[in-house]
């Protein structure tokens, strides 16, 4: 066995996702992108720059590659698979990502972002394409870009929104991964989530502050919430963090404490329903 989890970053964004995890964590990574950018499968090399939003491209280069992914995936028990929407290369990729992964009898995690308004079709594009892979993943992660200038109560510059939506990605991936080590589909069990993040010496604090800011559509009050710490959480914070949130939602969250020693960066997953995204107006597409 190679391992138990591979990530993979797909297309543009999501080879700029992965890239920022830090190599001293030792996670296996496998980035796939459409020429020469330096990633591990380089699809239609030399002069090729994109997929130019051909979703239909991507899927094709990403079949004539196949064998070269199946390769990678291998052996790994679960895949945590990465991209931005809208565009080709990514979108298109991921269906094949997971043919993959199935033929291999291995668990797919899809962790996917959605552009802002102002871009318009790809936007609209996005959505139908995250209707497609909520279908073939085991669980998928969703980011509103859109939501990102907002986040704190003040407006972001684009690049920086956009920086710092990389970065929380590549927080929740990183969450997903040590938490694929344990019972990840029991405590995860819902189908579609989103995540929020703030970080404080005080988790109780950031907990609640994160309750505020995430990072799609969601409704807190659907299912239970999971709180993960990148650090300690002692029993009293955990027992502050339960009853903050209980008493926002009505639903006690479950609290997933990390091993290290600083200030408490405080991701939530936040179940979002299946049923409702795919019965909304905005999704209301031909598969």
């Amino acid at each position: 066995m190679a391992g138990r989890t591979l990530v993979i970053g797909s297309g543009g964004a999501g080879q700029n996702t992965v890239s920022r995890i830090p190599s001293s964590l030792n996670i296996p990574i496998v980035t796939i992108n459409t020429g020469d950018h330096g990633s591990t499968i380089s699809m239609a090399g030399g002069n090729v720059e994109g997929c130019r939003g051909d979703q239909d491209l991507g899927w094709a280069l990403a079949h004539d590659y196949k064998d070269d992914i199946c390769r990678a995936v291998a052996g790994y028990s679960n895949v945590i698979a990465t991209a931005g929407l809208g565009g080709g290369t990514g979108s298109g990729t991921i269906p094949i990502i997971e043919e993959c992964v199935k033929e291999n009898r291995s668990k797919m995690i899809s962790v996917v972002s959605i552009p802002m308004h102002f871009e318009g079709p790809r936007r609209e594009t996005a959505m139908r394409q995250m209707r497609r892979i909520i279908q073939i993943s085991d669980r998928t992660i969703l980011f509103d870009i859109d939501k990102m200038p907002a986040r704190g109560g003040s407006s972001l510059p684009i690049n920086k929104a956009i920086a710092m939506a990389d970065e929380m990605m590549k927080e929740a991936i990183v969450r997903i991964y040590n938490m694929l080590e344990g019972p990840f589909f029991s405590t995860l069990s819902e189908k579609v989530y989103t995540i929020a993040y703030r970080s404080s010496p005080d988790p109780a604090e950031a907990a609640i502050a994160a309750m505020d800011e995430y990072l799609f559509d969601a409704d807190p009050t659907y299912g239970k919430i999971i709180v993960t710490s990148d650090s300690i959480i002692n029993k009293a914070d955990s027992g502050n963090i339960s009853t903050a949130i209980g008493n926002m939602t009505g639903i006690i969250p479950e609290v997933v404490p990390g091993r290290g020693e600083e200030d408490h960066g405080i991701l939530l997953f936040i179940p979002i329903s299946y049923r409702s995204l795919l019965s909304s107006t905005r999704l209301q597409v031909s598969p």
